[in-house]
């Protein structure tokens, strides 16, 4: 609960969009994978930590606390949420994704080479019916970044969608002298 305080007491930083996309139904239950996990506040998860898979449990344990309670998005009402699973295949979505903003340097849902989260699902393989995507670029943690999400109702909306059932978060530095993360969320729906 003090995580999720942390959250809601930092302020709105830089600039973030999010976007949302159907697919075509293509459902398929991902393989687990066993990775040693480690438990660390989700104020502490620095960008390079979301680089290490020991971290997942965390990054999920956190996004999934902040579902487990009713939360007014703009306009919009919602309840409390059902938990999110880890997929590998939006975290390589993700990560590709959040590259491509660093390399380029620019902010939006629609690569470099014009793939949109649709397309970019697929190209990662990611067997689901559609999926939504936040982006960021300035926060320095996990924390931050969720905070400036969660106080935008389109963002706050993809966190708290509860047809969402499986989740990634990627981060990278850019290539300037501040070394300013970039930050791509994908959620995916089974």
């Amino acid at each position: 609960m003090n995580d999720l305080k942390l959250f809601i007491q930092i302020p709105f930083l830089i600039s973030i969009t999010a976007c949302s996309s159907a697919s075509t139904p293509n459902i398929s239950q991902e393989p687990k994978q066993s990775v040693i996990q480690i438990q660390k506040a989700s104020a502490k998860i620095t960008c390079q930590d979301l680089q290490n898979p020991a971290y997942q449990q965390a990054i999920v344990t956190a996004i999934n606390e902040i579902r487990r309670q009713p939360r007014q998005c703009g306009q919009r009402h919602f309840p409390t949420a059902p938990p999110l699973i880890w997929n590998n295949q939006l975290y390589q979505s993700a990560f590709a994704h959040t590259k491509d903003m660093t390399e380029h340097n620019f902010l939006g849902h629609v690569s470099s080479t014009g793939l949109d989260l649709k397309a970019r699902l697929k190209l990662y393989q990611f067997k689901g019916r559609g999926g939504g995507e936040n982006v960021a670029h300035g926060q320095k943690d996990l924390n931050e970044v969720i905070a400036s999400w969660l106080t935008s109702p389109v963002h706050c909306s993809n966190i708290m969608q509860p047809k969402f059932t499986d989740y990634a978060i990627a981060c990278a530095p850019d290539q300037s002298a501040q070394q300013r993360n970039y930050w791509t969320q994908q959620f995916g729906v089974r």
